[in-house]
């Protein structure tokens, strides 16, 4: 089985938003600053503000870097390699890393390429985002 994520209650919103296939992310309330957050937190990691507001992302982006997963390295992912997984920049500017599922495994760089959210099961009662890519 695949190793499920500790939901707690700063997490809450992103993973009740999976389970829904919504990508919810976390702004910054400082309208200095107003950015993006990923992965939940409970102060802005640029600004140091603490008011963060959750939002509904839409879930478009293109990937920053990517790397084929051979051998994983929790027993869970091994029905599943290879795989691609990577480093994707949401057009809310913040930078989410995720499997890519049917993507190519070698012979083509993936960088630049565009993706969109999607959720998969991922044990039993959760659901994960992943990005597919778009043509």
């Amino acid at each position: 089985m695949k190793p499920q994520p500790r939901v707690t209650e700063l997490t809450r919103p992103y993973w009740e938003g999976a389970n829904d296939g919504r990508l919810m992310i976390q702004r910054c309330e400082d309208p200095a600053c107003a950015k993006a957050v990923f992965y939940p937190r409970v102060c802005c990691p640029y600004c140091q503000g603490s008011k963060l507001t959750w939002f509904r992302a839409a879930g478009n982006g293109s990937i920053i870097t990517h790397t084929t997963v051979r051998r994983p390295h929790h027993d869970g992912f091994a029905a599943s390699a290879p795989y691609v997984f990577a480093a994707v920049e949401i057009e809310e500017g913040a930078c989410i890393y995720a499997e890519i599922p049917d993507a190519p495994l070698e012979g083509e760089s993936l960088i630049g390429r565009r993706v969109m959210v999607d959720f998969v099961h991922h044990g039993p009662q959760r659901r994960m985002p992943v990005f597919r890519l778009q043509d």
